[in-house]
């Protein structure tokens, strides 16, 4: 077949990976992919189109979850058909995406502060005479300045460390490939939450380790869940979010902590600590790598609370560790963007860093308020500063149908689907963003239509295309 080329038409609202992958329902839709396509591969599609392989990994992953695709190891991704999930994105995408109020993608609160912020930044470092930020190519590792105002964030964290053991990238979801990369060979069993980010689902397509998902429950993973795979020999590294997992939005309290490192220590495997959204909660439990230093890589970053552009991720690991993960760093970026960590750096130094968490954790609290006073009791899981909302669902409703019904009426919100680890039975559940919406008054719509729905029974006509 000729070369397919997305059409992005009426697509520029959306995330980069969500339009790709509409675009190729669309495209299957109007005739131009037919059943047995290939698509093209994801490194070519990213470099054509200016992306990363990561969000062609993540619209591909979606694609699939939508039934328009299949991926086959080896041999590429194929186009399936027609299936009824077309249908149903023909009737969801009727609606103009500039009218949506869009809560499903995880982003912080933006707002006048922000903006200040960034322009100051901006305007300092056009007037630095030092354009090293610009000019740098090596050292892969990062910028000396960068790691060291990298250790002096981390220990507003908790963390003591030496900036040797820090290894910058270009962002958290990065620094969590570069990790597991390092640490695992294909066919390599890697544990997570049964319930976990999309990014680690697409690694595992990419990398070819065997993704196993652990139960949980409102503490997160549970220990005797996570030994039980343990004991059967099938996992080497284990990733988690202990604060404010994605998407359920649990809080690991210390003692379950001790005891996911516990079992670390007995099995002898690796911990790779997500925590980028540990500057949201203040005073939180204690790191899983300040209880297990020799056996964890501690990753967070800035994107998800401070500015979405600030893609700039912080890696501490071991130090024996450090060349291997470098030689990663090095075989997928070179290294990280140094005019973006600069900007960390900066804010790390003069103190703008944590007035942003201030800041951000101010507004997270003040819309957590406002789900509170517009959603019923019992119905959801939150966090009073935590940036997502995990909202179960009444009989006779199901995921997907209700985020059809919710686009409909105007809001954008995330199914429990992509969260979902392998084969297992999806939750009736989905995500709320609420530091997506772009003003309380545009959450607080969003959120009556959300209620509004919990309250009915699914519209006929969504059930039924």
């Amino acid at each position: 077949m000729p070369i397919w080329t997305p059409d992005f038409t009426g697509l520029d609202d959306l995330p980069r990976y969500l339009a790709l992958a509409t675009s190729i329902g669309l495209a299957i839709d109007r005739g131009e992919l037919h059943a047995g396509d290939r698509l093209p591969a994801r490194r070519d599609l990213a470099f054509r189109l200016g992306l990363s392989i990561h969000t062609v990994s993540s619209a591909y992953s979606e694609a699939e979850r939508r039934g328009h695709v299949v991926g086959e190891v080896g041999r590429g991704t194929f186009v399936l058909g027609r299936p009824a999930e077309s249908r149903e994105s023909r009737y969801i995408m009727q609606r103009n995406h500039q009218d949506i109020i869009d809560l499903s993608i995880c982003r912080p609160v933006q707002g006048d502060f922000t903006a200040r912020c960034l322009r100051s930044v901006l305007k300092s470092l056009g007037g630095d005479p030092d354009l090293s930020a610009m000019t740098a190519c090596r050292p892969v590792v990062g910028l000396d300045a960068h790691r060291e105002s990298g250790a002096q964030w981390l220990a507003t964290l908790g963390l003591k460390c030496d900036p040797n053991g820090i290894v910058v990238t270009n962002g958290a979801a990065h620094a969590v490939q570069v990790a597991l990369s390092a640490l695992t060979e294909p066919g390599d069993g890697v544990a997570t939450e049964s319930l976990t980010d999309h990014g680690i689902i697409s690694l595992a397509s990419i990398l070819h380790f065997r993704l196993r998902g652990i139960a949980t429950d409102e503490h997160g993973m549970m220990p005797d869940a996570l030994e039980a795979a343990c004991k059967a020999g099938d996992v080497k590294v284990v990733t988690i979010t202990p604060t404010l997992t994605n998407p359920t939005t649990t809080l690991m309290p210390e003692d379950r902590r001790r005891a996911i490192v516990a079992i670390a220590e007995r099995y002898d495997i690796w911990i790779v600590e997500d925590d980028v959204f540990a500057p949201l909660v203040e005073s939180g439990p204690p790191a899983l790598h300040s209880l297990a230093p020799h056996r964890t890589l501690y990753v967070t970053g800035f994107t998800k609370w401070s500015v979405s552009g600030l893609r700039t991720g912080l890696l501490l690991a071991p130090e024996a560790l450090v060349p291997k993960l470098v030689a990663r760093v090095r075989a997928t970026t070179w290294m990280a963007t140094p005019l973006v960590a600069e900007i960390a750096s900066r804010w790390i130094t003069d103190g703008t860093m944590r007035e942003l968490a201030h800041w951000q954790r101010e507004r997270l609290s003040e819309r957590n308020r406002l789900v509170e006073e517009k959603l019923p009791a019992g119905a959801y899981r939150s966090h009073p500063t935590g940036p997502n909302v995990w909202v179960r669902l009444p009989e006779p409703w199901r995921a997907r149908t209700f985020t059809a019904q919710a686009w409909h009426e105007g809001v954008a919100i995330t199914p429990a689907e992509p969260f979902v680890v392998g084969r297992a039975d999806q939750p009736h559940a989905v995500r709320l963003s609420i530091g997506a919406a772009e003003n309380p008054d545009d959450l607080a719509h969003g959120l009556d239509v959300i209620s509004t729905l919990l309250s009915q029974e699914p519209d006929p006509m969504v059930l039924t295309v």
